[in-house]
């Protein structure tokens, strides 16, 4: 009996020990079947991306061109190399090769490290070193399984191919939030930098590309080996990890690169002349400048300089300079040198960061005497003819003029820029005429500029400006009197005194300024492109602003007895133009003042005007003295290859010479 019952025992643990062994069979089983056919993909991927790594993609940032295709500013093609996370440090022995390689100091690396461990996402690295050289990768690539956690990408790096050459219109650049990336600061960067809402309501990306990703196979550690070009394991969603930069798109500039180049040129050799010329007013402080240059029948600016400037390579150059690089410390001192003032002849001037045509607004001088004229017109109040004896008395006060000009009708007051008719005018016509007309020409406000920021309004002088401004004086006649001859507390930026001047060329619409005229994609294909925009038209005859024009004309020639104030300097000039110069008294000493030029040309019988200038030099000592050279350089070179100009004026030397020489003949003048 004892032998059955112990026979039965072993019989019951055999068969719980084969029922355990079938059911712990059927689990494993049960399980595989839901890990290979249930679950096997979401695994299969899973398993994968423990093995492989999203790699982000730098994008190359759009162009910016000139209206005619030159690159204002581009990419450079180069490689930098990276650290990314690998779980551990690298050792003492591949810090040491990795500096050896790179030039860099192991303090550098382990800085780099601990950036890692603050922020520990694979994805993004930290950059050891930018524009690596061909024996820079050929060593990196050699030593790539000492190097765990340094790989090698491409980074473009944003380059202005002509230095200072339009900065204040282009902008410049920073590095982004990824050590990649760039981001817009200033200018035209900035305006157009990520997606663009355009008028209508239309989005489109700007510049600034879209980063692509591809997969790094990693191993156990995390640690880089080699690009997965087969992504079999990934199945159908393979191409979600993969997935190509898409580059920023072209903007396209009104501007034009030979008369940017010559308005700059221009403008900064005026200025050192002045500086050191010994005749008449000067040496003058001459402190800073600003040009622009609009085309009458659109509003798109051709030229927009402003002095002095500063190259946005240094910027650029900053974007990808480490800190141990020894040209780092050249490229801080020399952003700092531009966020400074400079003192001229004793007094600060504006830093090279200032946009003069767009952020400083001066009084205008006798540039404004043609407001003053038309709005005597639309009143009847126009003087036929007064008596100039070099002075104007109004009560108890006598305005002086530049000089006794004799008998001066309009013509002639406008063509030897005559105070004391436009006194007696801007009293007939009133302030409110002056001041309506005026607003119709833009001046005293925004332009209406999109595409750069910081555009200041300007102040047109009227009773209510004048007491928010001086609360303690009151308004008098003789505000009247010098208003009209654009003093007081009229203040106009030259971008505004171009959009007046290019009114009062084409006949009286008043067009909205811009600087962008098409954005494409890098295939060339136009995505968007700008459409004159008028903002508005003057109601004023068509006779009166015929009579201006032509008035305009006698500035820029003889005529008959007497000179235009600008004759000199355009007595060679092929083509006819109008213009005015303008003297804004700013202190009593004579050298201080603001000079002037407005311009616009054609302006021979039957031609239409196409192009407008306007040119201010802070305390330049007069308008046909300083200004109204630099004007000339750039009709000059809008005008290259017409009216018997050489159609590629590359002869600096021989432009400088002959500026100077009309610089010589335009001593004086208003």
């Amino acid at each position: 009996m004892q032998q059955e019952e112990e026979l039965r025992r072993r019989m019951r643990r055999r068969n719980l020990f084969i029922a355990l062994l079938v059911t712990w069979t059927l689990v494993l089983i049960g399980r595989l079947y839901y890990l290979q056919v249930i679950m096997g993909d979401e695994l299969s991927e899973y398993a994968s991306g423990q093995r492989l790594r999203k790699v982000y993609v730098p994008a190359a940032r759009g162009q910016i061109l000139d209206r005619r295709g030159e690159v204002l500013a581009t990419n450079r093609p180069a490689y930098s190399a990276y650290l990314v996370y690998t779980k551990e440090s690298l050792s003492a022995e591949a810090r040491q090769l990795l500096s050896s390689i790179l030039g860099i100091s192991e303090e550098d690396i382990q800085a780099a490290e601990e950036q890692l461990k603050v922020r520990p996402v694979p994805e993004i690295p930290v950059r050891l070193k930018a524009e690596l050289t061909q024996e820079e990768i050929t060593a990196l690539a050699e030593y790539r399984d000492r190097l765990p956690g340094v790989i090698v990408e491409p980074q473009p790096l944003r380059e202005y191919p002509h230095g200072p050459l339009a900065a204040h219109v282009l902008g410049y650049v920073s590095q982004g939030d990824r050590p990649w990336r760039l981001m817009g600061m200033a200018g035209i960067e900035k305006t157009y930098d990520g997606e663009l809402v355009l008028p209508g309501g239309r989005r489109v990306r700007g510049l600034a590309g879209v980063d692509g990703q591809r997969l790094v196979e990693v191993d156990a550690r995390g640690r880089p080996l080699t690009d997965r070009a087969d992504l079999v394991l990934l199945g159908p969603d393979a191409e979600k990890y993969s997935v190509p930069p898409q580059p920023g798109n072209n903007v396209v500039l009104t501007i034009d690169a030979r008369v940017q180049r010559a308005a700059e040129e221009a403008l900064a050799r005026r200025i050192q002349e002045l500086r050191r010329l010994r005749s008449g007013p000067c040496p003058c402080p001459a402190r800073n400048g600003a040009a622009v240059a609009i085309d009458v029948r659109s509003g798109a600016i051709i030229a927009m300089a402003s002095y002095p400037a500063f190259d946005p390579n240094v910027y650029a150059q900053l974007t990808f300079v480490e800190r141990n690089d020894p040209r780092r410390e050249r490229l801080v001192a020399e952003v700092k040198k531009y966020q400074e003032r400079p003192v001229v002849m004793g007094k600060p001037a504006a830093g090279p960061l200032l946009n003069i045509a767009i952020q400083s607004a001066q009084p205008p001088g006798s540039t404004f005497k043609p407001i003053t004229g038309l709005a005597a017109m639309v009143r009847g109040v126009l003087p036929g003819r007064v008596s100039c004896s070099g002075g104007f008395r109004l009560g108890s006060t006598v305005f002086e003029d530049w000089q006794a000009h004799g008998a001066t009708d309009f013509t002639k007051a406008i063509g030897r820029s005559c105070n004391v008719y436009f006194y007696q005018a801007g009293l007939n016509a009133g302030i409110d005429a002056i001041a309506s007309v005026a607003r119709q020409f833009g001046l005293g406000e925004p332009t209406g500029l999109r595409d750069l920021a910081g555009e200041q309004p300007g102040m047109l002088s009227t009773p209510e400006t004048f007491q928010a401004q001086r609360p303690r004086d009151r308004w008098t006649l003789g505000q009247v009197a010098i208003s009209a001859i654009g003093q007081g507390i009229n203040k106009f930026t030259p971008l505004q005194m171009a959009v007046y001047t290019a009114t009062l060329a084409n006949g009286g619409t008043r067009y909205r300024p811009y600087l962008v005229q098409k954005i494409t994609d890098p295939q060339g294909r136009v995505l968007w492109e700008a459409k004159p925009e008028p903002l508005g038209t003057v109601d004023l005859p068509t006779q009166f602003l015929e009579r201006t024009r032509r008035a305009m004309v006698t500035v820029t020639r003889r005529n008959g007895a007497w000179y235009g104030t600008a004759a000199g300097v355009f007595a060679d000039a092929p083509y006819v133009a109008g213009g005015k110069t303008g003297t804004a008294q700013v202190s009593n000493a004579e050298r201080e003042n603001h000079g002037w030029f407005i311009a616009f040309a054609p302006a021979g019988p039957g031609e239409e005007p196409e192009i407008a200038v306007a040119v201010l030099i802070h305390n330049g000592g007069g308008g046909a003295l300083a200004a109204a050279p630099v004007a000339r350089a750039i009709l000059d070179a809008y005008f290259a290859g017409r009216y018997g100009l050489p159609a590629d004026p590359e002869d600096a030397a021989a432009a400088a010479e002959a500026e100077a020489s009309r610089g010589a003949a335009a001593v004086s003048g208003d």
